[in-house]
This record gives C-alpha cells, structure tokens and sequence, in this order.
C-alpha cells in the first residue's frame, strides 16, 4: 500500500476528499492510473480523490457517520431512488483494499463539477452535465478501461468515477 499526499505527481493529481489529507491506494492500481492518463490529451487529467480507507481508522468513523446522515437525507429527498442508497452510501471496496478508487477530470485546466451537489445532485441536473462533457467524459472512461478499471454500476458513482482495478489471475 502506498499513501500519497497532495500535489502532482507525474500526470495525475492527488486531491484528497475532505477531511482525508492523503490518498492510499495498492501500487498496481496507482501504476494504471498513471498509464490511463498518459493515454490521454494534455487537455484531459485525472485527479485522484479516494483510495483506501482503514474502517477502523478515524477517517473511516467520521465517514461512517457521514454516510449514515446522508442515507436518510437522500432518502428523503429522493424517495423514488431509495434503490440506489447502497450503492452510493457503501463503502464500495474502499474499506478492503487499495484497488477501489474514486478520481475526477481535469478538462482545459478546470476541475468538471460532474456532480455539482455531490451524490445530492438530482438525475435530470446528472444527465445534463453528461451530455454538456460526453467526450471528455468518455475519453477517460475508456482510457480507466482499457487499463483493467472496472467502472460502477451506479449512474451516480460513476460520475464519482468510482472505479475497481480488476485483477487478472496469471
């Protein structure tokens, strides 16, 4: 495991999600995020926000109870997407290992807000901002795929890029 503090290094960026002050991640799954970026134009960065978390950690407590607060506002927001609160709330693989991690798009210089009120923003507002940043967006998708990520499931992850470093068996 490797932890990583802000501030670029090589073509990616390291920008922790509050209140993290550094990235965790497995070496293989920060060597593909490497290689997904130097697949990509100048114009186009990535940005790596989250990694591994310790559940037993501080960090791993306060967004426990983060998470926890959230799941009933969302509930209550969006009663309609209660389907979806697992998948957004889980931990989604950070808690195991270093292979699970979230990371957003540098485009022209300017961080892309693909989810401008986090999980909170609505669908339709989701929808909007991918079809304004369909290439760029797809570009980086398909770059994290070609290098063995496995994108979420979930709309809403994804947009979080949230993505799993498949593991092959040699």
């Amino acid at each position: 495991m490797m932890t990583l503090p802000r501030g670029v290094q090589g073509r990616l960026e390291v920008q922790p999600r509050w209140p993290a002050r550094q990235v965790a991640l497995a070496p293989e799954a920060w060597l593909r995020l490497q290689q997904a970026a130097a697949c990509l134009p100048d114009s186009i960065g990535l940005i790596l926000t989250r990694g591994y978390e310790a559940p037993s950690a501080r960090l791993g407590l306060a967004r426990r109870i983060f998470r926890y607060a959230g799941m009933g506002v969302f509930r209550t927001v969006y009663p309609a997407r209660r389907a979806e609160v697992a998948d957004i709330f889980g931990a989604n693989g950070h808690d195991v290992d270093g292979h699970h991690v979230d990371v957003s798009i540098r485009w022209q210089g300017r961080r892309l807000r693909l989810l401008p009120l986090g999980v909170f923003t609505s669908s339709s507002w989701q929808a909007r901002r991918v079809s304004r940043f369909q290439p760029v967006v797809q570009q980086v998708q398909q770059a994290l795929q070609q290098q063995g990520f496995l994108l979420h499931r979930n709309a809403t992850e994804a947009l979080q890029i949230h993505c799993d470093l498949q593991l092959t068996a040699t």
